[in-house]
């Protein structure tokens, strides 16, 4: 049934949403291992499913949502593992169980005309998306992920204002807060903002393109987020990258033997490559 429920959904998403970004790349061909969700871990698992395939011929098929789309995919029956960038939540747990492939640090980035902020405090992030309090009077807008979004569960679990209040226990942002529905559309968004005067916050690991499209990276209470800083713990932004399956009919032979690659030294080294923290670290 877990194999079929795959094929009517992959039929009914080719059917539905061909030409798309939601489409699947590879439609109409066959795979061995679909996997879904986050769109944080996704550029991390394409590039460890490129070299797994190199090396045993494993046809990998990856679609990008969010983190809770990837953990409801693996409760549902229609993946073989999800991709979340978050660990699972309560009423998750005992129908998913997840594995940590992964640490990340969650960046701040801001246009790189903005010569004025360099460093920003957890009490200052939670009132401009709180209150819309200007941030040193230069930022007076940011962007969250959508609801769903790993990456959103991690920042606003951790950005508390003086009385440990968290952002994640507001029901609504400030008006000046926008939202975006992956890493990529934070990137691109703060990169064409040339006044300067907005926030962000993506995957550690995407700072590179971030920083070729024209952004900046924040200190965070004078913190670099650096995956030194990340793996000492000094920088405290930062999450699980994990994967996730259906706990009742666990995982097929094929999938198990591709993360057990993944948690192997020479995946590690990968891991660390591409600007991730290594479970291993």
């Amino acid at each position: 049934m877990k194999k079929l429920a795959k094929i009517v959904a992959i039929a009914a998403a080719c059917a539905a949403v061909t030409g798309s970004v939601a489409a699947f790349s590879a439609c109409g061909d066959s795979y061995d291992l679909y996997v879904s969700g986050s769109s944080s871990v996704t550029p991390l698992m394409r590039v460890l499913a490129a070299k797994y395939e190199e090396e045993t011929g494993i046809r990998i098929q990856i679609q990008q949502s969010d983190s809770t789309s990837g953990v409801n995919d693996a409760i549902d029956g229609l993946n073989d593992f999800g991709m979340a960038s978050r660990d699972l939540n309560d009423d998750e747990v005992g129908e998913a169980s997840q594995t940590t492939i992964a640490i990340d640090g969650v960046a701040l980035i801001t246009n790189k005309n903005n010569t004025t902020v360099t460093d920003v405090s957890s009490e200052e992030l939670y009132n401009l998306y709180a209150n819309g309090t200007a941030i040193q009077s230069t930022i007076t807008a940011g962007i969250s992920r959508e609801d769903g979004s790993g990456t959103r569960d991690a920042f606003d679990d951790l950005i508390k204002n003086a009385a440990g209040d968290k952002l994640k226990d507001l029901e609504t942002l400030d008006d000046c807060i926008s939202e975006a529905n992956s890493t990529g559309v934070v990137m691109t968004s703060i990169a064409a903002n040339n006044a300067g005067n907005q926030v962000g916050y993506i995957s550690m690991g995407s700072v590179g393109e971030a920083e070729e499209q024209g952004c900046k990276t924040l200190l965070f209470g004078g913190v670099e987020p650096t995956a030194e800083n990340v793996s000492s713990g000094a920088y405290a932004l930062q999450r699980n990258f994990n994967i996730v399956y259906n706990t009742e009919t666990g995982l097929s032979e094929t999938a198990k033997a591709f993360i057990d690659w993944i948690l192997t030294a020479e995946a590690q080294a990968i891991v660390v490559e591409e600007g991730y923290i290594s479970i291993n670290k």
